[in-house]
């Protein structure tokens, strides 16, 4: 009886750490399900130049969204917090109440004040997303 326990204990304390492992080496896509009419209201503030854009235009919104669907975030790293160059920020509000702020500064994505390390495709998506709508106005 000793034993059988044992081994349960042992094969769910190895399916954890597994778990955590493969989440670090594959990502997670934390706006994966994110759809465009979820959004209430969404803004951009782009450094340089320290320019906040509202979005209102729904063709915009959407596009932001497409973008947000494909980042992917892999394990913490706070390195992110020292690089120089230009940080692209979105914060969204969703219909349930939720704000979130994501800010791209490649190869790190800021989310709700954590820094992620992230591919470079989707982070240089919403950079070059921010930039297009500040020069837009």
């Amino acid at each position: 009886m000793m034993k059988k326990k044992f081994v349960i204990t042992a094969c769910v304390l190895v399916l954890g750490i597994l778990t955590i492992v493969l989440l670090n080496i594959f990502g997670t896509k934390p706006f994966s399900r994110l759809s465009a009419s979820e959004i209430v209201s969404a803004e951009l503030f782009i450094v340089p130049p320290d320019s906040t854009v509202t979005l209102t235009n729904k063709e915009d919104i959407a596009e932001l969204t497409d973008i947000l669907n494909e980042i992917i975030i892999y394990q913490e790293d706070n390195s992110g917090r020292e690089y120089a160059g230009q940080l692209v920020q979105a914060t969204i509000t969703l219909k349930k109440g939720e704000t979130h702020t994501i800010g791209a500064y490649n190869p790190f994505l800021f989310l709700n004040g954590k820094c992620y390390r992230t591919k470079y495709e989707p982070c240089q998506k919403l950079n070059a997303f921010g930039n297009r709508i500040l020069n837009e106005q």
